[in-house]
């Protein structure tokens, strides 16, 4: 017996649930939800992954999908209208950039938040996640173990002391970008959503939007991205799957896209030289979540930069390989074009880059593809 419609294990204050959800939604594929306890992890997810992660998809044929960029890439082949990965070049390219910024970039205030002022509200989440039908102190006990082993993230991402200010700040200029940017266009690149919405809706709902502190801060804020959010969490209207036609990305999610940059590339750049040494040197089946330090800065040009240190995240590289396989898959003409698009968003470095030793996902765990140097 199959399912006649997908089924999403996640819970509400997941990451990465929130971006396949609104993905699901918006694309208005068929799914069913269900809660991620501790039951799901040990009869579901655990089974079919082989250790405990959030969300997975079931498909109906009863395949198992893990990792939202992988998951996305095979129902769009399935479910090919309304595309939500634009085909236009440059809205194309922009989306896997967004993609990258919002998977990997915006954890960063979205994970010090939660983590500095909202500790106690997301022990408790994750203790009521675990088992919702425990009593109150029982889920506060659970929670506070499950919560010590999440406290140590933000520091691996370089949300630091000596950089907690400034993650603060640069938080607050993304705000009023992305409220300027919704002030005019109902989704990131205009009149329909695509794989930059559901992207975002990660950090800025699941953990921004929805956490009390930094939820206090966006409503009073950016009162037109929180109408974005909500639009987002709905399911799609007739008049958002019109054919795309354009490929303009609006000069207010460029200025977005820029703000992105200016920390996130300088980032990128210093850490994929220092992976591409690590890779070369070490011959090891599964690659692990950190791969070493190096320094970074937040709020560059800005007068409350600061510098502190940052994880190297190996991951990052194998969500980078994917902007860049779109760039090289164009023409010469389109990708002259491309590169003028990286030069508007200070995203020109990502093109300097050689990722020689590439990695690749192999039953549900990054490992060094087979053939690199």
């Amino acid at each position: 017996m199959t399912s006649p419609s997908y089924t999403l294990y996640g819970v509400e204050g997941s990451y990465y649930a929130a971006k396949i959800r609104c993905y699901l939604l918006r694309k208005a594929i068929p799914f069913q939800e269900i809660q991620s306890d501790r039951r799901a992890y040990a009869d579901v997810i655990v089974p079919r992954v082989g250790y405990p992660i959030v969300p997975i998809v079931v498909t109906p044929e009863d395949e198992t999908l893990q990792d939202t960029a992988e998951i996305i890439d095979i129902l769009e082949q399935r479910h090919p209208t309304p595309s939500m990965i634009p085909t236009m070049p440059r809205r194309r390219f922009a989306a896997y950039l967004m993609e990258l910024y919002a998977d990997e970039w915006l954890k960063v205030p979205a994970l010090y938040y939660r983590w500095h002022y909202d500790y106690e509200f997301a022990s408790n989440m994750m203790g009521y996640n675990n088992d919702p039908d425990a009593s109150p102190e029982e889920q506060r006990r659970v929670g506070a173990k499950i919560a010590a082993r999440f406290k140590d993230w933000p520091e691996h991402l370089g949300a630091t002391e000596s950089t907690r200010e400034a993650v603060e700040a640069s938080f607050i200029d993304c705000l009023s970008l992305l409220d300027a940017h919704f002030t005019e266009h109902r989704f990131a690149f205009g009149d329909r959503p695509c794989l930059a919405d559901c992207a975002m809706m990660g950090p800025l709902y699941a953990h921004l939007y929805r956490d009390p502190y930094p939820g206090a801060i966006m409503r009073d804020k950016a009162p037109m991205l929180c109408a974005w959010i909500n639009r987002m969490r709905a399911p799609a209207a007739s008049s958002e799957s019109v054919p795309e036609t354009s490929d303009t990305v609006p000069e207010t999610m460029l200025a977005v896209l820029r703000h992105l940059s200016r920390d996130y590339v300088p980032v990128l750049a210093t850490a994929m030289p220092l992976l591409q040494a690590w890779i070369g040197n070490r011959h090891v089946e599964e690659i692990p979540r950190y791969a070493g330090k190096h320094r970074i800065t937040i709020g560059r040009g800005k007068a409350y930069a600061a510098q502190g240190l940052r994880s190297i995240h190996p991951f990052e590289q194998w969500k980078l390989q994917r902007v860049l396989d779109v760039f090289y898959s164009y023409s010469d003409n389109i990708q002259n074009d491309l590169t003028r698009f990286c030069d508007e968003t200070e995203a020109l470095d990502l093109l300097d880059l050689n990722l020689l030793n590439r990695l690749e996902r192999k039953e549900f765990r990054l490992v060094r593809m087979a053939g690199c140097q």
